[in-house]
């Protein structure tokens, strides 16, 4: 990606939303921005810093797939905004470049998350923000590089059915492994039985380096996945990679308590991380695909 362009392009957007009088882009530093994306953190002259994350095409992302993507993570950041329960960057515009896309948004100063009691309180509290009937969101989204199937759905368990056989697919697992996922797909609902299930916004794919503390202390989240689901379901990744401690659960569960069957659920939403994983990075996360769909099917 040419950074000229990129600059060129964000000197034009800022003058335009009336963010700077000038324009005029006194450094770009390149910033952590996730697996697949560039980040910067760009500083004005008049109007401060922000955080811009880009996008390139490749052979399976066109440019207008790439603006796509970035519109729905700005979607998504304005969705968990809305809850007002955890500090979420404000996003400010989604743009194209000739070989890709950008997003702009409010730059904060991000460091390791400090208190995680603090961090599970806010979790549940914007697990419980009331919001539609039905699960899922308006658009579908990414989970990583991954098309994340959303839509509205009536039932949970019908839309957590389509992105695990979704995932399944895209593995293209064989032999017992095969076997065994296709028996979870057959046997999903029987783990959902006698739990009522609200829909809650969640943010999809916080592990830890998705989250942190401001320089207030004050725990951030950013770059979502989000879908109205079941709130277990953000459990999943986080488990899976660890950094949150006893407090963090222990708050959380203070607000939602585990319902029957918590422990089994979990592992389910471990396994859709651990096989996105597979497809995304290799054979590497095969054996925890087939250890977890082991302790799951019991």
């Amino acid at each position: 990606m040419a950074t000229s362009e990129l600059e060129t392009k964000l000197s034009q957007v800022f003058v335009r939303l009336g963010i700077s009088s000038s324009g005029k882009i006194s450094a770009m530093k390149p910033a952590s921005g996730g697996c697949i994306n560039d980040a910067f953190v760009v500083e004005t002259a008049d109007s401060g810093k922000f955080f811009v994350k880009s996008h390139v095409t490749t052979s399976e992302m066109s440019r207008d797939e790439c603006k796509v993507m970035l519109q729905a993570e700005m979607d998504g950041l304005e969705a968990l905004r809305q809850t007002h329960a955890i500090r979420v960057p404000k996003p400010l515009y989604v743009g194209e470049l000739t070989d890709g896309a950008f997003l702009i948004t409010e730059y904060i100063s991000i460091g390791p998350l400090r208190d995680q009691r603090k961090f599970g309180r806010q979790l549940a509290e914007m697990h419980l923000f009331a919001g539609p009937s039905q699960f899922g969101f308006a658009k579908d989204n990414w989970i990583g590089s991954t098309p994340q199937i959303n839509g509205w759905h009536s039932s949970w368990v019908e839309l957590l059915y389509k992105r695990l056989k979704y995932q399944f697919g895209l593995a293209q697992f064989t032999g017992n492994t095969h076997k065994m996922g296709m028996e979870l797909l057959q046997r999903l609902p029987e783990f959902f039985e006698g739990v009522e299930i609200k829909p809650s916004l969640v943010h999809g794919d916080l592990w830890s380096g998705n989250c942190g503390s401001d320089e207030s202390g004050n725990p951030v989240i950013f770059d979502p996945a989000v879908y109205w689901g079941h709130n277990e379901s953000e459990l999943g990744i986080m488990r899976m990679f660890g950094g949150y401690t006893s407090e963090f659960y222990d708050a959380y569960h203070e607000l939602i308590p585990r319902a029957p069957g918590f422990n089994r659920r979990v592992l389910i939403y471990e396994l859709y991380h651990a096989v996105n994983h597979y497809n995304l990075f290799g054979s590497g996360y095969w054996g925890q695909c087939q250890h977890l769909l082991r302790r799951i099917l019991g």
